[in-house]
């Protein structure tokens, strides 16, 4: 891989990561909002519910981008570091 395309590919997969971020962030402000204006319980919990899948989607990615990077660069991967990784899950 060329240099340039590395370099754009960091920031497309940096950008991408800093957008599902920035939405996690306006689920929690709502959140947050909802617990102000004493919202129904129950869509409280909903709300708290999509975050956690937010961000469990989150680190999923960032994983699998971290893999992807490892891979394309050669890189060895850490079998116990990746088993570790794993059962953040």
């Amino acid at each position: 891989m060329k240099r340039e395309e590395k370099i754009k590919s960091e920031k497309d997969v940096t950008e991408k990561i800093i957008n599902r971020v920035s939405r996690i962030e306006g689920q929690v402000r709502g959140l947050k909002i909802m617990l102000e204006s004493k919202k129904d319980c129950s869509l409280i919990i909903n709300q708290v519910l999509a975050v956690r899948e937010a961000v469990a989607a989150l680190g999923a990615e960032i994983l699998q981008d971290n893999l992807i990077c490892q891979m394309s660069e050669r890189k060895k991967i850490d079998e116990k570091q990746l088993r570790a990784l794993i059962k953040m899950k």
